[in-house]
């Protein structure tokens, strides 16, 4: 059967589901969170809890059964398998709400349960202005239920089908909501083992690089290692494997004729790790209660501790090795390229400490609501890398003709001592944000809601390192002061019978502007429209010009240099392993950005819940900050600053600091959809099963009605449904699952870039990254991208699936003769499977320690998709094989959770 034909089934209501819901509601009493249930000739409406402002409708609405189908273990987990939907077309992070109040931080709400909320709405960016955030973010709006305890202990276990990698992962949480006050302390570790190249196909055989073990031995700036040797090889030997009986002693002039014009490549994959070993641990704590029937006090708190360790490969010597020497057989002095077997010459550590402390003040004066929060973080990071080893000694003994040094022998106790450059860095930064949002005037559409917010921040970045022995020391600090305005005018309103032939329609204005101490003034300003001509049928436009300076971490973070990085030079069709230098650019300007969004939002059908959404994209930036891009010959054309290389054109470090380009222009559009149905017979016995923890119907608000201050005593406020004629779709009637019944959900998203194209400098002709030019070491953009996620859950078992698909891309080489680069398309499809042996009532009474027990286990990258790249000239670049974009491919997970009530 053709998919369109199971959709239209899967949305047509069948006779034994209508007469099912007309028999719920004559023998149930709807909830009173429900805002709008439309079942056969019934209507039921009531009160939504928590609801935010703006009086925007949710571009998806999850409830509790809902939400059950992802087998998410915390609220962290959820953010993440719905990346797709609280992604903003427009580039922004999510901004999280509870209970429709701004929030301390995500920690506050990370490790919460689903089985905590009551509802979870994606709003469009809209919503963030009447929280004084940016209008480049998408709101999620979480709302708790009004009574729930926990206590949650989750284990997760994952491991590469190859083997090599495991990962463990422990999350633990204590939550208690009662009413209008809420405490939980979350407290978690992780850890993971290193993954080396020699546990993976890495092919390195194409490497331009000389060292080994053994060793080997080339002429003086490209010369002949000595006339003799070339005699007897037949032909000119400027290169010549060590042959391994040169250890035990001085080998002679034969002994190299049978590795003449081969370099030995043995060792060049030892102690090179593709993922590190890594180990994270963290507690976080909130505290929520409200002072008194207006005002309500939030305090958060984490700590976290991470560090890493991972192995760049063996350190390389190069030694002059004089004719004069008694172990050399050649007539003049040639070089000597041999490892040592010294892996933690060139390691590098990276441990990082953060703090953070945070606090919500909120409450009503009036009709008008007040937030003030304010935030302190602390992050110190210290980083070592080997840089290798210090031959100088060695040398000297080499060139003295000590006979007891024995340059093909063993060396690894002839060198010094590890040579290693530090940088440590401590970030700090207080802020504190003070927002008013209610009604100015009141108007015959609606009301005329306003946001205000001021704010002030305090950064600063001490940094300090150690590169070749020169220390140096910087320090940067950064005030900044910043005000928003944000206005909704209601134009037309049906309800209130002014221009009701246009239905819903209101406007926006949002100015913002930013003092920096260090950087000068930034400014934002933006409107928009937003249209309901109909039941069910939202669009918005909206336009702003953003100003962005940039972050003090990249004007001012510390230098690091990393030997051994592997990278293709097109210049030369090679991989080569070069320097890297990262680090912060002091020259950065701030970007300007005006971007174009154009939205429709429909619900077709009022007794399903089916929303279809679409969205035109269009973004021109000048002087966008960026990280260093993909080494193309484009690039280094531009930039030619930022390459090094020696006489013979061999690249040999890179400034890969982050830089400005002149101009960028993007287009896309982005359309999808999110469908939910009930299925299944519904078994009105199993209600009685349902109100464990505050499970579905058990959240509602407690007697008297929602707490102070909780979001749904003033839900009919501005912003709210009774609010200033927003874009509104009356109507929608929500999953209806009934007890017994199981919950489907599907929903699809698919991005359409139709223009993404790079200046990197005035004058110089546009990147064109759909079309054959890169700016990632992953290729270029990919044209299309599709996103789609179908999870089921019933009785207890559920399933979630997550795929992407993306197409493939082009890097072209240039004139000169540079190959070109095909990237293969790549779908990667995630499945996992959970069974709450709670709901296994006989199995629970034989073993009552499974009460409340979940027991999951997932995969991956379920067909070991990988991206494939391709150079025309054949040759398998080292950083675009399979193994080294994907060291894991596919992955096993098995996941144990336990919840008490």
């Amino acid at each position: 059967m053709p998919a369109a034909s199971l959709l239209l089934l899967a949305l047509a209501p069948t006779a034994a589901t209508a007469n099912v819901e007309v028999a719920q509601v004559q023998t149930q009493t709807p909830p009173e969170d429900e805002a709008v249930a439309v079942l056969p000739d019934i209507v039921v409406t009531g009160q939504q809890r928590g609801v935010a402002l703006g009086g925007q409708e949710p571009i998806v609405s999850y409830d509790t059964t809902q939400l059950q189908a992802f087998g998410a273990t915390n609220i962290g987990e959820l953010v993440t398998l719905l990346e797709a939907q609280t992604r903003s077309a427009r580039g922004g992070s999510p901004v999280f709400l509870v209970n429709g109040r701004r929030i301390s931080g995500f920690r506050e709400i990370r490790g919460i349960p689903p089985e905590a909320i009551e509802r979870f709405d994606i709003l469009p960016e809209e919503t963030a202005l009447s929280y004084g955030y940016s209008a480049n973010q998408r709101v999620v709006n979480i709302v708790l239920k009004a009574d729930f305890r926990s206590l949650t202990a989750s284990v997760n276990v994952s491991r590469s089908e190859q083997g090599g990698r495991t990962t463990t992962q422990s999350e633990n949480n204590i939550l208690r909501i009662e009413g209008s006050d809420r405490w939980s302390l979350d407290i978690n570790g992780q850890t993971s083992n290193p993954l080396y190249e020699t546990e993976r196909d890495i092919d390195r055989t194409g490497t331009n690089v000389l060292f080994d073990r053994v060793g080997n031995v080339t002429g003086l700036n490209g010369a002949q290692i000595d006339p003799a040797l070339s005699a007897l090889a037949g032909s000119a030997v400027t290169v010549a494997g060590v042959p391994a009986s040169a250890a035990g002693g001085a080998p002679s002039l034969s002994d190299f004729v049978a590795t003449a014009g081969v370099a030995r490549a043995d060792d060049l994959n030892a102690y090179r790790t593709l993922l590190p070993q890594s180990d994270e641990a963290s507690i976080a704590g909130t505290y929520k209660h409200d002072l008194n029937d207006s005002v309500g006090l939030t305090l958060s708190g984490s700590l976290e501790d991470s560090s890493s360790f991972s192995y760049l490969g063996l350190p390389g010597v190069t030694l002059t090795l004089p004719s004069s020497s008694g172990f050399s057989p050649f007539a003049n002095d040639v070089l000597l390229y041999r490892y040592v077997d010294r892996p933690d010459a060139l390691s590098r550590s990276v441990d990082t400490r953060t703090a953070e402390l945070g606090g919500v003040l909120d409450g009503y004066l009036g009709d008008w609501r007040w937030t003030a929060t304010g935030e302190y973080t602390r992050t110190e990071t210290k980083t070592s890398t080997g840089r290798g080893v210090d031959d100088d000694a060695l040398q000297a003994a080499i060139e003295a003709g000590d006979p007891s040094v024995n340059p093909f022998g063993d060396i690894d106790g002839l060198v010094g001592d590890a040579l290693r450059d530090t940088a440590r860095s401590v970030s700090q930064t207080a802020e504190a944000e003070f927002v008013l949002n209610g009604t100015a005037w009141e108007l015959p559409a609606g009301d005329l809601t306003s946001t205000f917010k001021v704010g002030a921040e305090h950064q600063s970045l001490d940094s300090e390192s150690v590169r070749s022995g020169a220390a140096s020391e910087r320090s940067q600090s950064r005030d900044q002061g910043n005000f928003q305005a944000n206005f909704d005018l209601p134009i037309a309103n049906k309800d209130r019978g002014v221009l009701p032939v246009l239905g819903d329609l209101s406007a926006n204005l949002n100015l913002q502007y930013d003092e920096l101490s260090d950087f000068g003034g930034v400014h934002e300003i933006g409107a928009g429209l937003n249209w309901s001509p109909w039941e069910r049928l939202s669009l918005s436009a909206n336009y702003s010009d953003e100003g962005k300076a940039p972050t003090i971490q990249q004007l001012n973070d510390p230098f690091v240099s990393t030997p051994n990085t592997p990278v293709f030079d097109f210049a030369t069709g090679q991989t080569v392993e070069i320097t890297q230098i990262t680090g912060g650019d002091p020259n950065l300007k701030a970007e300007d950005s005006r971007i174009l969004k154009l939205g429709v939002n429909w619900q077709p059908f009022s007794e399903r819940d089916l929303r279809l959404n679409l969205a035109y994209t269009r973004t021109e930036t000048d002087n966008e900050i960026s990280s260093f891009p993909a080494i193309t010959p484009d690039l280094e054309a531009a930039l030619p600053e930022r390459f090094t290389r020696d006489d013979d054109g061999n690249l040999l470090s890179i400034d890969a600091r982050p830089l400005n380009f002149a101009k960028r222009e993007q287009q896309d559009v982005q359309w999808g959809f999110n469908f939910s149905r009930a299925f299944g017979a519904p078994n009105p016995a199993a209600a009685a099963g349902r109100g464990r923890g505050g499970g579905p119907g058990a959240g509602g608000p407690p007697p008297g009605g929602p707490p102070p201050g909780d979001g749904g005593s003033r839900a009919g406020g501005p912003g709210g449904p009774g609010g200033p004629g927003g874009a509104r779709m009356r109507g929608g009637r929500g999953s209806a699952m009934q007890p017994g019944q199981g919950m489907f959900n599907l929903s699809l998203t698919h991005t359409w870039r139709v223009q993404d194209e790079v200046v990197i400098r005035d004058g110089l002709a546009p990147l064109d990254l759909l079309d054959g030019d890169s700016i990632s070491g992953s290729g270029g953009q990919s044209r299309h991208e599709v996103q789609l996620q179908a999870g089921a859950f019933r009785n207890g078992y559920g399933a979630f699936l997550n795929a992407n698909w993306k197409s493939g891309t082009t890097v072209e080489g240039d004139a000169l003769g540079s190959p070109d680069l095909e990237f293969s398309d790549r779908t990667t499809v995630n499945l996992f499977a959970f069974a709450d042996l709670s709901q296994r009532k006989s199995l629970v009474a034989r073993f009552p320690f499974l009460d409340g027990t979940r027991v999951g286990v997932g995969v991956q990258n379920l067909f070991d998709d990988r991206v494939s790249a391709t150079s025309s000239d054949g040759a398998r670049p080292v950083n675009y094989q399979a193994d080294y974009l994907d060291p894991q491919g596919r992955v096993f997970r098995i996941n144990l959770r336990k919840i008490l009530f």
